[in-house]
């Protein structure tokens, strides 16, 4: 793997003078800030107790600062081993693209805050863009988000706005989005009202489609855009329905309108690409991916206890996590344990790093 050299050759190993001097004892203090929330003292403290290097909050805080890259590609790399990475489809040649989301997460104690976390995440390049950490009053939204020319940001339909499509597609950049069917209307080229479930109606399971149409601005031009459709399957639909409802009844949300459950029985995207039908939805599963690895990361270590707002703390606290999650699938997937002990040897691997 050459994680060793290549603490050196991304930055986190500058010199080797200093207490901190191998990158054994870099990774065990990574470490130790991840698995301690994010606690820059009681690492430093645990130095001390493992290998008997006495090193300063501050230092801590520096060596740890800098091993945000080196922290990503060892996660990468693992989770490449495990399969957890996806390979690039050949259409986008060598165009980046990005998944946008943000998670929410309330810290412990008896003064309890809930943080957002908010990033851009290369699916195909494993790394991040932006990691940003803000209240949970910060709305989940586009325009944050700083545009890579030529990119292609996917996002789920929280996103889903007027603002922005306008504000990738200023930035020179494409998108895929789940279409929310509340924040705009659809057009044709003499900006009539184009009823959407008319044209999904005569699809069957698993078909898909295309319409081309329009969005309007408030100043009333129509942008062009394309919407790609496919019906999802039976089993699919009655899953969709079925946590509609229990979010209904668990006050969750208001009663949902009968022409948003019958549109929920399809994946629908809004989208600036021209690439063919199939290709869009490929791109998407592959958002949906990507999220499966963080909700992995989620429930074996959890996002809670967020460290820092600065970038570099947040990105090394944020790819620590996730090589760790990594490791821990990797130690499970070579020892043979039964799979109803599973779940309790994670827990048992997470209590070590914990401890």
């Amino acid at each position: 793997m050459g994680w060793e050299s290549k603490a050196k050759e991304l930055g986190a190993m500058e010199r080797k003078s200093g207490v901190i001097r191998s990158a054994e004892s870099l990774l065990r203090l990574n470490m130790l800030y991840t698995t301690n929330n994010g606690s820059f003292r009681m690492s430093a403290l645990g130095m001390a107790l493992t290998e008997g290097i006495t090193i300063s909050k501050n230092s801590a805080v520096k060596r740890i600062r800098k091993s945000g890259e080196w922290l990503r590609w060892m996660a990468k790399e693992l989770c490449s081993e495990q399969g957890a990475t996806i390979e690039k489809p050949a259409f986008l040649d060598d165009r980046r693209v990005l998944f946008i989301d943000a998670t929410d997460e309330t810290t412990r104690g008896k003064n309890k805050d809930t943080w957002r976390l908010h990033y851009a995440f290369d699916l195909f390049g494993f790394s991040c863009d932006c990691v940003e950490l803000t209240t949970n009053k910060e709305g989940e939204r586009l325009t944050r988000h700083e545009i890579s020319e030529g990119g292609i940001y996917i996002a789920d339909r929280i996103y889903g706005t007027i603002s922005g499509m306008e504000h990738i597609t200023s930035g020179g950049a494409d998108f895929v989005l789940r279409f929310k069917s509340k924040a705009f209307h659809l057009y044709n080229e003499a900006g009539e009202r184009i009823e959407l479930l008319a044209h999904l109606r005569s699809l069957g399971a698993l078909e898909s489609t295309e319409i081309r149409c329009f969005y309007k601005l408030p100043c009333g031009t129509l942008r062009p855009v394309r919407i790609v459709a496919m019906k999802k399957d039976a089993k699919a639909i009655d899953e969709t329905k079925r946590k509609m409802m229990r979010k209904v009844s668990k006050k969750q949300e208001k009663q949902v309108q009968t022409d948003t459950v019958e549109l929920n029985e399809y994946v629908v995207l809004v989208t600036s690409l021209n690439y063919t039908n199939e290709q869009i939805l490929e791109l998407y599963r592959a958002r949906w991916q990507i999220e499966q690895v963080f909700y992995r990361l989620k429930s074996l270590f959890g996002y809670d206890n967020v460290p820092s707002k600065r970038d570099d703390t947040v990105k090394a606290w944020f790819y620590g996590k996730l090589m760790l999650a990594a490791l821990c699938e990797s130690i499970l997937k070579r020892v043979p344990f039964p799979p109803e002990l599973d779940a309790k040897v994670a827990d048992i691997i997470g209590a070590q790093f914990m401890g």
